[in-house]
């Protein structure tokens, strides 16, 4: 038995999807790690849902046409630059003011009560879809563009549908110019774009997911203290076996017991806090720093030799030593000592460089602290 889709039956489907994912986004966001964005998104669909109610009301003549035209018009015409200022927000968290949101429909409903141009279907049609066409494909750009920042599975499924959604607004569009519209044509449109905006909505919902999972991993491999990796974050980004022409440091602040017991652990934390991001500013972006528990922090430097491996732990030692700290009006004292071990051949396991640059550091240690030693073989 053949399909038969007829536009009011497909049109009542339409308005039930765009109900559900108004529902389904607004139940997400309400339990979302970043919600800024999604309940524009809901609104936008309740919105669009309502312009489609008032079209089909005003089909069956149960509303003068002055007033359905216009406000059907102006409800997609709001809905959907919402949608893209939803979109926005949820994908990159930049905000759109709303004085520039609202131009978009007020420019319309001004050009119509001038006119009354949307009075006529495909005039009214062709605003609508115009509007839709610009920024549904506006808002797969936005998911699109931040995939490198936000490098989540569902980003590319989300991009596509509404690309495809846009799509079938500009398709339209290209009939409703031509005036080679049909009802069927439209029917079986609506119907494809049903599923699109349901499977943006399921889309929101897996991108929420995949940001709280990467929120706990981020939490289980930071240091909560002082911002930076900690050594099981550490331990999963080093190599199994280092490379020649890389470098390790082990680097313990200097007597740190004596802060804690003299000025107490706050001035302690501080210190920790204080060197972290001290010893992030010395080193490139492509060195590894992660704080090991207590007093101890550990250095990845890939691509160094060993001359310039030293000189970046002689660069941390220096800036440690240069820190201003008070507490109770006092000054405490942050040096830091530092065992250093070149990676000079391969085929060795990481934790083997890690011990000769630990046993590096009790050298320097025992030399009387605040400076680098190097782990000779």
């Amino acid at each position: 038995m053949d399909l038969q889709l007829d536009l009011p039956t497909v049109l009542v489907l339409y308005k039930t999807a765009l109900i559900a994912g108004a529902l389904s986004i607004f139940h997400i966001s309400r339990h979302a790690c970043q919600p800024r964005g999604m309940r524009a998104m809901a609104a936008a669909y309740v919105l669009l849902a309502a312009g489609a109610e008032l079209a089909g009301q005003g089909e069956h003549s149960a509303l003068p046409a002055w007033f359905w035209t216009h406000a059907s018009l102006l409800l997609g015409t709001v809905g959907y630059p919402l949608f893209w200022a939803g979109t926005r927000g949820l994908s990159s968290r930049r905000r759109v003011a709303w004085g520039w949101l609202l131009l978009v429909p007020l420019g319309w409903l001004a050009l119509g009560l001038a006119t009354q141009f949307p009075l006529n279907n495909l005039l009214r049609a062709g605003a609508f879809h115009i509007t839709a066409t610009v920024a549904v494909a506006a808002s797969a750009w936005e998911v699109w563009r931040d995939r490198h920042v936000e490098p989540l599975p569902s980003r590319p499924l989300l991009a596509a549908l509404m690309l495809t959604s846009a799509s079938l607004f500009a398709v339209r569009l290209v009939y409703i110019a031509t005036e080679t519209v049909s009802s069927t044509g439209f029917a079986g449109a609506f119907y494809v774009q049903m599923f699109c905006h349901f499977g943006i909505a399921l889309m929101v919902s897996e991108l929420s997911s995949e940001r709280a999972e990467a929120r706990l991993e981020r939490m289980a491999q930071t240091d909560p203290l002082t911002g930076v990796g900690n050594r099981r974050w550490l331990l999963a980004k080093l190599p199994a076996q280092l490379p020649a022409g890389s470098a390790v440091l082990q680097m313990d602040l200097d007597r740190f017991k004596q802060i804690n017991d003299r000025f107490g652990h706050a001035a302690g934390d501080r210190a920790l806090e204080a060197f972290a991001e001290c010893a992030r500013r010395q080193l490139r972006g492509t060195d590894l720093l992660a704080r090991m528990g207590g007093e101890e922090f550990a250095v990845y430097l890939p691509g160094v030799d060993p001359a310039g491996a030293e000189s970046i732990a002689q660069r941390l030692c220096q800036a440690a030593a240069a820190l201003r700290l008070q507490a109770d009006g006092q000054d405490v004292p942050v040096t830091v000592s530092i065992g250093l071990a070149c990676v000079t051949s391969p085929g060795t396991a990481w934790s083997t460089w890690m011990a000769r640059a630990d046993q590096a550091l009790y050298e320097a240690k025992r030399a009387g602290r605040d400076r680098v030693a190097v782990y000779r073989p």
